[in-house]
């Protein structure tokens, strides 16, 4: 019995689905809402600002390090979040598929929070953001996502095998493989 583990989000909400069986529904586990920071006023900004040059947030180089503008540091803050949820239910049980749908940018600064073993159990990452869609369809779209994952795969794995074994046979005497 296949048991799958879905992530839909974007930049503001993130679902967490489970699917066991091919034929069951997915079950919400769990829903992330962003929460509103409000941006510092512009004097905290400019301080912020005058912080980075006077403390040398510069490293080696010649320009400063500029802080992040004020929506990209929450969608961070956010990804870091969601991420760590992510990889929370990925240790706490086994999954034979984990799908990942959300759209860029998003979808590249959540990617920068998780990490390589987290990375590597994904079957499939699609770059769009479905999180408007009904359950019906997100259920046909996760399935062909991960579906198509599990191809790309197994071709993956079809070509390892063979590059392995023509390296094997080359590396074989004349007289051994004859």
């Amino acid at each position: 019995m296949n048991c799958d583990l879905i992530l839909i989000a974007n930049a503001s909400e993130a679902r967490l689905l489970v699917r066991t069986g091919d034929a069951a529904a997915p079950v919400v586990l769990d829903t992330l809402l962003r929460s509103e920071v409000r941006p510092a006023s512009g004097l905290e900004q400019q301080a912020a600002n005058q912080s980075v040059w006077a403390q040398g947030g510069l490293g080696d180089g010649l320009s400063p390090a500029r802080p992040l503008d004020p929506f990209r540091s929450r969608m961070r803050r956010f990804a870091a979040m969601v991420a760590n949820r992510f990889e929370q239910e990925l240790s706490s049980r086994h999954f034979d598929r984990v799908g990942l749908f959300a759209a860029c940018p998003f979808l590249s600064e959540l990617m920068r929070q998780l990490s390589p073993a987290t990375k590597k159990s994904l079957r499939a990452v699609v770059d769009a953001d479905i999180s408007d869609l009904d359950l019906t369809q997100t259920i046909r779209r996760s399935e062909h996502a991960l579906q198509a994952g599990e191809y790309a795969n197994r071709q993956r794995e079809a070509s390892d095998r063979e590059r392995r074994l023509r390296r094997f046979v080359g590396a074989m005497p004349e007289k051994a493989a004859a």
